[in-house]
């Protein structure tokens, strides 16, 4: 990028020999093309008017001069007034129903060839074919509007009517496409392309990032763009030229951001600067031309809120519009300034600095905007710039730092101690310090606290108790010299104190509750704020009587309306309760509900019956826990013994079941011998006879120990409940079933 500082001078006549060099020159006549009947679509200039019907519509012959994506400026040469929209029409041509898809192209074939590109699709046929009446609303009015690649077209009156195709500068023919079947219709005129740019935003701060779009450029052709803007300074006047080069891609499009550059608007010494312009315009160096001039509004830095405060929290200078150097109000030490600030630079840091030393930074967002809260720093009596500055320039205002008074804490209680500390007095002058309050009844009193001297900034400080018997609200500590020297004052506030005559007590005895500090009346004084020129301020001291109550635990105890004359009240109570903690409260009977003004804690000592009912049922519960446990104790126990004992009895239903395998076999192999001795012959059937009463005895053995173990299990059955009676019987059938086989077995051989 080159920047150059030229004079108006020479850059004007300069503009004017480019203008005139870079107009658009009128084509030839369009060469033939195959149209035929109902097939021509007319290329025209749909304009505004001011006066019905409200438009102007001019038709090509043989070519139409439109800047990309924009409006038309000739047709066949001649230059339109005012520039129209780019417009088709179909009256030319039979359409059918459906939609219609619109082509920019390089031939004027009656078909979509290769290099044929969209425009504009999916536009309804129906729309674009219905009549639509003008209204004195103003130009199309009452048309279809079709949103298309962020383009809006209007439709009706057999017209598509928008802005020109943003393709590659250069001459083409408009095609419309209405399906895989239909003919192609085609324009008999051409438009032609010429380079355009837009701009976005178009307007903003100093450092607003400003994006340049081109289109209707020579493909992958250099472009320059210039932007510029002209400044006064003093009585002269420059001009401020930028220029950047870019190329255009095969669309002949680009895009590019540049910054907003800082014009100095508001360094100028207006009281309220009007925003500058910066003016964007593009030339074609392939074409030699020019795009139309587009402006960017720069807006100049402004404050939009400068508000100061008093030490007592009150507004005492504000502004809700100011620009460099036009605002002077009072400030405090100490006290808050807020400051909120527009068309800085955008997203960047604001530094505020006061007399020069640095007191708070901001941070600005997108549009240049900031607020924030500074602090009024200790210096002595004067007038001191503040300056916000941001990356690129500064802004400033002034401050008139006024004698400051501050006392602290902000609340006491009756007998309690402020600080009071004075700023910004005259150096080495006196400071005479006041306490400004009621007298407990109707009149305003001033009691003399110190009488000071200030240091060589004008600084001081002191200390002040406030008495035991001062009424509760508002007071004022004021401190002056003299009729000729500065003055200052702040306030604090009195709360009620509530007491007891003993913070600990026997259970039973009685206790006296006091509480100081309450309201009794309010009364208005005017307070000298300025003696040159002479200014007051008003101040509401003390506040309105109002009814207390005392409470023991939130339980009311007391009530009553103290008289005006007096600030306390008082009463007796019995300490009660379980020996511990309880609070005695003071509260405000005069809302509803109660409001709590006050409490302080009572500690109770001694026993009472509760104590040792409490204590006889907490031993009881104990000896009632220890016996639980032993009990526990012994029932694990016995589970312990019954899961032993369920091992012992599934190990004898085990032993059971082998036995009886066993014998069963044992008899099963009797039986095979014994058909063995009657196969070999009857001779033997004698000594087989013998094994099987063999056999027989020892089944009789087994179901002797049969029995033993059965009354094993049952002795086991018996220890454990758990066991299914139903079981056991199922087992003992299932034994006495199986002898019976044996038995009717045996008698079967």
């Amino acid at each position: 990028m080159r920047t150059a500082e030229i004079s108006l001078a020479f850059i004007l006549p300069v503009l004017l020999v480019l203008s005139a060099a870079f107009a658009p020159l009128p084509l030839a006549a369009a060469p033939a093309h195959a149209a035929t009947t109902n097939n021509i679509l007319y290329l025209g200039s749909y304009a505004p008017t001011t006066s019905y019907p409200y438009y102007k519509y001019t038709q090509a012959t043989i070519n139409v001069s439109a800047y990309a994506g924009g409006n038309v400026t000739a047709v066949d040469g001649v230059t339109v007034t005012p520039q129209g929209y780019f417009d088709v029409n179909f009256s030319g041509i039979t359409i059918s129903s459906g939609q219609v898809t619109l082509y920019t192209s390089t031939n004027a074939q009656a078909a979509i060839t290769s290099g044929d590109t969209v425009w504009v699709a999916n536009l309804p046929t129906s729309y674009i074919m219905a009549t639509v009446h003008a209204s004195s609303a103003g130009p199309l009015v009452n048309f279809y509007n079709v949103t298309y690649n962020g383009m809006t077209f209007s439709l009706g009156n057999y017209s598509v009517i928008g802005p020109a195709p943003t393709v590659a500068g250069g001459s083409y023919y408009i095609k419309a496409f209405f399906g895989s079947t239909a003919p192609v219709a085609t324009s008999a005129a051409q438009v032609v392309i010429l380079p355009n740019i837009e701009i976005s935003p178009t307007s903003g701060p100093v450092g607003t990032t400003i994006t340049v779009t081109g289109s209707g450029f020579s493909a992958n052709s250099p472009v320059n763009l210039t932007y510029y803007y002209y400044a006064y300074p003093g009585a002269g006047k420059y001009t401020y030229v930028y220029i950047t080069s870019i190329t255009a891609n095969a669309q002949g499009q680009f895009t590019t951001t540049v910054t907003a550059p800082e014009m100095h608007l508001d360094t100028y010494g207006a009281s309220s600067p009007a925003p500058g312009t910066i003016y964007f315009v593009g030339n074609d160096t392939a074409t030699l031309r020019t795009t139309p001039t587009y402006a960017f509004t720069e807006n100049p830095r402004e404050f939009i809120e400068i508000e100061t405060f008093n030490p007592s929290g009150a507004v005492v200078s504000s502004t809700t519009s100011a620009w460099n150097g036009t605002f002077t109000g009072d400030g405090y030490v100490l006290q808050p300034i807020i400051i909120a600030g527009n068309y800085f630079y955008p997203n960047s840091q604001v530094t505020i600095t006061f007399a020069g030393s640095s007191v708070g930074t901001a941070s600005t967002n997108g549009t240049g905007f900031f607020n924030t809260t500074v602090t009024v720093p200790v210096e002595a009596y004067g007038t001191y710039p503040v300056n916000v500055t941001d990356p690129s320039a500064y802004m400033n205002f002034h401050i008139a730092v006024q004698p400051t008074l501050i006392v602290s804490p902000s609340t006491v209680q009756p007998n309690g101690t402020v600080s009071i500390e004075g700023y910004a007095f005259s150096s080495g002058g006196p400071a005479n310090v006041t306490w400004v309050h009621n007298d407990g009844d109707q009149y305003v009193l001033v009691t003399s606290v110190a009488n000071l001297t200030a240091n060589s900034m004008g600084e001081f400080s002191t200390t002040f108790q406030v008495p035991g018997w001062v009424a509760g609200g508002t007071y004022v500590i004021n401190a002056s010299a003299n009729r000729a020297n500065p003055t200052a004052y702040d306030t604090f506030s009195v709360a009620p104190l509530l007491e007891l005559s003993s913070n600990t007590a026997p259970l039973g005895t009685q206790v006296t509750a006091t509480a100081y500090g309450l309201g009794n009346y309010s009364k208005s004084a005017n307070i000298v704020t300025s003696y040159s020129p002479y200014k007051t301020t008003s101040v509401t001291l003390g506040h309105s009587a109002y009814s207390v109550g005392f409470a023991y635990d939130n339980v009311p105890i007391f009530g009553g309306s103290p008289a005006n004359e007096h600030t306390t009240a008082s009463a007796t109570l019995q300490a009660a309760g379980y020996p511990m903690v309880h609070y005695v409260q003071l509260y405000n009977a005069s809302t509803t509900p109660y409001s709590l003004i006050a409490a302080v804690p009572l500690n109770v000592t001694g026993t009472t019956n509760t104590e040792a009912a409490t204590t006889s049922a907490l031993n009881q519960m104990s000896s009632q826990l220890t016996t639980m446990g032993s009990t526990l104790t012994t029932m694990q126990g016995s589970l312990a013994t019954l899961t032993s004992e369920y091992t012992n009895l599934s190990t004898a239903v085990g032993n059971l079941g082998s036995t009886l395998n066993s014998d069963y076999s044992s008899l099963s192999s009797s039986l095979g011998s014994l058909s063995s001795s009657v196969s070999s012959g009857f001779s033997s059937l004698s000594s087989t006879l013998s094994s099987i009463s063999s056999g027989v005895s020892s089944v009789q053995s087994s179901l002797s120990s049969m029995s033993s173990t059965l009354s094993s299990v049952q002795a086991e059955a018996a220890q454990i409940s758990s066991v299914n009676s139903l079981v056991l019987a199922t087992i003992v059938i299932a034994i006495i079933v199986l002898v019976l086989e044996v038995v009717v077995l045996v008698r079967r051989r």
